[in-house]
């Protein structure tokens, strides 16, 4: 399988931009993030959870609030401006608030 975004890692700052920003193959920039929170919904919706169920990660699999702050901070460096927060139901999340916060003070990412 062909890898079509390339990350590139920081170089040494005195030089060159310390994170060049995230561009595929045909030279597209991605300024646009979004991060899953949970896979956890409160609703059945048809189109979305089959009849059976699903089996969610338990809680402790999950990214921590520090370790998405820190993804966050980093797709910021490398020229993300937006940032969606996605699940499941992202609003199941006791530290939505922290986040959205979190991504809104941070600079370069539009509110």
């Amino acid at each position: 399988m062909e890898n079509t975004t390339h990350i590139h890692a920081p170089v040494d700052r005195g030089l060159l931009p310390a994170n060049p920003p995230i561009v595929d193959r045909f030279g597209r920039t991605f300024n646009y993030l979004r991060i899953a929170l949970n896979e956890q919904c409160n609703l059945r919706c048809i189109y979305c959870m089959p009849e059976e169920g699903i089996n969610f990660r338990s809680e402790d699999k999950l990214l921590t609030t520090k370790e998405i702050f820190r993804i966050i901070q980093i797709a910021a460096e490398m020229g993300v401006s937006k940032i969606r927060f996605t699940g499941g139901e992202p609003l199941l999340r006791k530290d939505l608030p922290k986040l959205i916060q979190y991504a809104n003070q941070t600079k370069g990412v539009e509110s």
